[in-house]
């Protein structure tokens, strides 16, 4: 299911930029489009975090579903920067739901103890469908237009909900729906959130202005880059979830903000194809691996009932920091181009601006770190 919804998702979030770039839109606009699905999907969480622990997890995954098929119809009828911006908008209702279902549904086959290495594993489809869905979904632009190719994404959203209804919904204990703030947010991954919005803020950027970057740099196949980036994906995430249940979370993430970091500062000086495939090798150790073991972390962190919250809480931050992250991104690129006349410079400079966050989430994985060893010297250590 995974898979299929994932291969939908990457298919229009890598083809959108430049769908709306094709109509004329400023770099800020592009962003501006991309990421405002974020505004509904962080206006839906309050009253859908409850639900998340209070009914069917696997029921309230296919209203979502459906809700991104219709927007995924609506990207292929429209014609219009506008037009396209009020579909995102209606697009983040199932994309703000969506994700946190998912995550928390799978968490209920999972043990507590292999917690890492089973979310990675489930992340694990996304890498494959990363390795398919940006490349196809270019390739179908550039062969029937913009129309056949959200066509075809809606058609895998339904190959998706084919799958869900397949799946037999484990019993969970179920809260009565409440209003409350700690049935909206678990304050237990309220940490681990503001680590992934910090990540995604940089990320962010590189799926809205990767390829036209690459653009600018007179490559054209950057479908190429996408499925580099996955293949490697593919490689690192069953390994970073195994290590990370036999070492602990932190000291990976430290491993993990360092090749993400060092990912942007090759995007930066790239001049070229290998440049890019250079940043996506060492990329996908960084936020690939990140995402995961954060998200892993605050679902580790609270009790199955409340998994939903804890769920609801890392997406949330990772909302915010998609939001953010485009508009800042696209707003540098322009001021820069303004000033210098240099377009490809200023997206350069763009990437070593996104290090920013990079560093701070950095700075919160070694006070982890430092407090696990605290916790493992006074002889009472936890589950982190």
């Amino acid at each position: 299911m995974n898979f299929f919804q994932s291969m939908a998702a990457f298919m229009s979030n890598t083809t959108l930029p430049v769908y709306v770039d094709s109509l004329g839109a400023t770099t800020s606009m592009v962003g501006i489009v991309v990421s405002s699905f974020c505004v509904t999907a962080l206006l839906i969480r309050p009253f859908a975090g409850p639900a998340f622990d209070s009914f069917s997890r696997k029921w309230m995954l296919v209203g979502t579903q459906a809700i991104i098929f219709v927007s995924l119809i609506g990207y292929a009828l429209a014609d219009s920067v506008p037009m396209l911006l009020a579909i995102r908008l209606f697009h983040g209702i199932g994309i703000g739901c969506g994700g946190p279902l998912a995550m928390s549904l799978v968490s209920e086959f999972l043990p507590v103890t292999k917690f890492a290495s089973g979310i990675s594993f489930f992340t694990l489809a996304q890498s494959v469908a990363q390795a398919v869905g940006p490349a196809f979904g270019l390739f179908i632009v550039d062969a029937f237009g913009f129309s056949i190719t959200y066509f075809l994404a809606a058609a895998s959203v339904l190959v998706s909900l084919l799958c869900l209804l397949l799946i037999k919904e484990p019993y969970h204990e179920r809260l009565p729906y409440q209003l409350k703030l700690e049935r909206m947010f678990a304050k237990e991954a309220v940490s681990k959130a503001v680590a992934l919005m910090l990540l995604s803020t940089s990320f962010s950027c590189m799926g809205s202005y990767v390829v036209l970057y690459g653009y600018q740099l007179g490559v054209a196949n950057m479908g190429f880059f996408f499925v580099v980036y996955a293949l490697c994906l593919v490689l690192t995430r069953p390994i970073s979830g195994s290590l990370a249940d036999r070492f602990g979370i932190p000291r990976l993430l430290i491993a993990g903000v360092i090749f993400f970091g060092l990912s942007y500062v090759l995007l930066s000086t790239a001049n070229g194809l290998p440049g890019l495939v250079a940043a996506a090798v060492v990329g996908s150790a960084g936020f690939g691996c990140c995402a995961p073991l954060l998200q892993s972390f605050a679902l580790a962190s609270v009790p199955e009932s409340r998994r939903g919250a804890a769920s609801n809480t890392t997406f949330t931050g990772l909302d915010l920091g998609t939001l953010v992250g485009p508009i800042i991104g696209g707003a540098a690129i322009d001021a820069m181009t303004a000033a210098t006349g240099m377009p490809a410079e200023a997206y350069s400079t763009m990437w070593l601006i996104m290090l920013i966050p990079a560093a701070v989430t950095l700075g919160i994985s070694i006070y982890w770190l430092r407090r696990e060893r605290t916790r493992d010297c006074g002889g009472t250590r936890t589950n982190p």
